[in-house]
């Protein structure tokens, strides 16, 4: 029997791990509702013509072999052009094209992290980041979101985690998967942390602008006077509808600060050629292109969301706060009857078909009794979704 390295056997990615059991139910010819991935394909949205048609035409007309491991040139020229107008002064050699956001997180955790140093995390938080340092050996130390400060972070319990072995603080804003946002006051405190303890603040801004409020200022900006140094993740896949194309990247502010971080995970993307080619020429006219578009789809956001936080809080045994980004729900369990949160979601698959994640994937105690609902289905679907949710909530 060949066996699989002993670091697989710590790699868990709740999101998808989770969909085994409800392929199972599917098998069995039980009907599910799918509310446990944010992808805006599955729920009938579509990617506006202007970057489908240019991608359309450069596989024809344009160069699709390898591109530069870090990107193609004109790319990575509108981000650095899009960074510097949210103002940050950012070239191109500031930029890494990545196969997603989630590419440029393995980058620069296994660039940074040797085994046994740690990264500071919030909890909830998205998944990718403990499952890419369990993977590396790498200590996870989270730090907690208030739900009853609407998922709030506390710089002093921040502060209290960092010890000598502490490489980076890394921030979700707004967050996945409570959909909160940090104010721009309590991000400028981290950074000053992260300039004091020399920390590398890694800034993972994909809803950036899927906000229902004023959206938060990039870390970029914030850290201009403060002098951390920090990496930007950023992607297209949500706010531009194409999570398959794989669109993303990283950019860096006080590079001068990790000239050598930076060159390391320069030789990682080498190693990997490089990002797929063709959805790379979609930055251009998504970045600077008419994004019109957008506004419709936050619009369509806000009625779905508003819908589900109603149905959610009539629903006995069941509360949440009211996002302010994205398209997730984090749901609170009064009572989990002496259950753990995975437990529960999988007793509610069964009796209602409803799929989604537990907390704990995201970080939070399994005993809280939380899981995170996506709202990216029209009214009739969630309707569906949460009539079922409710049947099996007054069932128990």
């Amino acid at each position: 029997m060949i066996k699989p390295s002993t670091r697989t056997a710590q790699f868990h990615y709740a999101i998808r791990n989770i969909v085994t059991s409800a392929e199972a139910l599917e098998r069995s010819g039980r009907h599910v509702i799918y509310l446990n991935i944010g992808d805006p394909q599955v729920f009938g949205f579509h990617p506006p013509n202007l970057i489908v048609e240019v991608v359309q035409r450069a596989l024809k007309e344009d160069f699709t072999g390898y591109a530069h491991s870090t990107g193609l040139p004109e790319a990575k020229l509108s981000i650095s052009k899009y960074a510097s107008s949210l103002g940050t002064a950012t070239t191109p050699n500031d930029v890494i094209v990545t196969s997603g956001a989630s590419e440029a997180a393995d980058l620069v955790l296994t660039a940074l992290l040797n085994e046994g140093e740690e990264a500071l995390l919030p909890a909830p938080g998205y998944p990718i980041y403990p499952a890419i340092m369990a993977k590396l050996g790498a200590v996870i130390r989270y730090y907690k979101l208030d739900e009853q400060n609407n998922w709030q972070p506390s710089v002093d319990e921040i502060k209290s985690l960092i010890t000598k072995r502490t490489r980076a603080i890394i921030l979700i804003n707004p967050n996945n998967p409570t959909g909160s946002i940090t104010p721009d006051e309590t991000t400028k405190q981290i950074l000053s942390l992260a300039a004091e303890h020399e920390l590398v603040v890694i800034s993972d801004e994909v809803y950036r602008e899927l906000c229902f409020v004023e959206p938060p200022t990039t870390a970029s900006v914030l850290t201009k006077n403060i002098g951390a140094p920090v990496i930007t993740l950023e992607s297209l896949s949500k706010t531009h509808l194409i999570p398959g194309w794989r669109v993303g990247w990283m950019r860096f502010t006080h590079a001068e600060k990790m000239s050598q971080l930076i060159t390391a995970i320069t030789r990682l993307a080498s190693g990997r050629l490089c990002s797929p080619t063709p959805p790379q020429y979609a930055i251009k006219p998504a970045l600077e292109g008419n994004r019109s578009f957008m506004g419709d789809f936050v619009r369509d956001l806000k009625a779905r969301r508003d819908f589900a936080v109603s149905q959610i809080r009539d629903i006995k045994g069941l509360s949440c706060t009211t996002p302010e980004a994205a398209f997730y729900l984090m749901v609170k369990v009064d009572d989990l009857h002496d259950r753990n949160d995975e437990q529960f979601v999988l007793e509610m698959l069964e009796q209602s078909g409803v799929l989604v994640v537990h907390g704990s994937g995201f970080g939070c105690d399994s005993r809280a009794g939380f899981f995170r609902l996506v709202y990216l289905g029209n009214q009739e679907l969630l309707n569906s979704a949460l009539t079922n949710i409710r049947k099996f909530m007054l069932s128990r």
